[in-house]
C-alpha cells in the first residue's frame, strides 16, 4: 500500500491531470456500480427481474466520462483557492516541539520573552488560517458545488438522449434538493480537506468520501427522477 500510494504521489507530480483523472475516472465507476448493487438487492422497490439483470455499463460509462472531463476543473479549482487564500505555514495547526536548553537559558527573560512571543505569532497564524480556509470553504460551497451539480445533471441529460429540455427539467428538479442534502456532509469533509491536506491530494481525498456520494449521485439521477416523473405524470395524466 506504501507503495502504491508513493508510486500515486510521483505520477500526480508529473502528470497531475492525467493522473486525477485516471483516479476519479476509478472512483466514480465504484460508485455507479455501488448504487446499481444497492438498487438491486436492497431497495425494496426492486422487482426479481431488476435483481438478476446484469449492471448497466453504459450508465457506468457516463458517469466514468463526467468524472474524467471535469477532474481539470477540480484541480485548477483547489490551485485557485490555495493561491487566492494562502495560509502562511503548512504546520500553522500543529505545535512544534522545543528544542532543549539550559537550565539557566531556559529561566533567563530573553528565553521567556521569546517563548511568549513565538505563542503570540502562532495563535496569530491559527487565527489567520482559519479565515483562509473559512473563505476557501464559502467559495467552495457557493459557487463549486452548485456548478458542479449544474454540470452533472445537465450533462447526463444530453448523454442519456434527452434535449435541452429534459437537461432544464433535471436541474429545475434535482439541484435543490441534491444541494441541500451535500451541505450536511461536505462542510465537514471540506474543512479538513482544506486546513489539513496538502494541494496534491485534495481533489482524491474528497474524492475517497465522494466514492459513497458518487453513489448518491447516482441514485438521485436514476430513481429519484423516476419517482418524479411518475408524480407528475399522476398529477396531470394528459402530459
Amino acid at each position: 500500500m506504501a507503495s502504491f500510494f508513493r508510486f500515486w504521489t510521483r505520477q500526480a507530480e508529473a502528470r497531475p491531470f492525467v493522473t486525477i483523472a485516471v483516479t476519479e475516472a476509478c472512483l466514480s465507476a465504484c460508485g455507479d456500480l455501488i448504487a446499481q448493487t444497492l438498487a438491486k438487492h436492497i431497495t425494496p422497490q426492486s422487482t426479481t427481474e431488476e435483481k438478476t439483470k446484469g449492471y448497466d455499463l453504459w450508465r457506468t460509462s457516463r458517469f466514468i466520462l463526467f468524472a474524467t472531463c471535469v477532474s481539470p476543473i477540480g484541480v485548477k479549482w483547489h490551485r485557485f483557492l490555495d493561491s487566492r487564500f494562502p495560509i502562511r505555514s503548512p504546520n500553522t495547526w500543529f505545535k512544534t516541539k522545543r528544542r532543549p536548553s539550559s537550565s539557566a537559558h531556559a529561566h533567563s527573560a530573553a528565553a521567556a520573552s521569546a517563548r511568549l512571543a513565538n505563542r503570540a505569532r502562532k495563535k496569530s497564524e491559527r487565527k489567520h488560517a482559519a479565515k483562509q480556509v473559512g473563505k476557501r470553504l464559502l467559495c467552495d460551497i457557493l459557487l463549486y458545488e452548485p456548478a458542479i451539480y449544474t454540470l452533472f445533471f445537465g450533462s447526463m441529460a444530453v448523454m442519456e438522449g434527452g434535449g435541452l429540455g429534459d437537461a432544464k427539467y433535471r436541474i429545475s428538479a434535482l439541484l435543490l434538493p441534491t444541494y441541500l442534502t451535500g451541505l450536511t456532509i461536505s462542510p465537514i469533509i471540506q474543512t479538513v480537506n482544506f486546513a489539513f491536506i496538502p494541494l496534491i491530494y485534495r481533489v482524491p481525498f474528497g474524492s475517497c468520501f465522494d466514492l459513497f456520494w458518487d453513489s448518491y449521485l447516482s441514485w438521485v439521477n436514476n430513481e429519484k427522477l423516476a419517482a418524479i416523473e411518475d408524480k407528475k405524470a399522476r398529477e396531470d395524466p394528459s402530459a
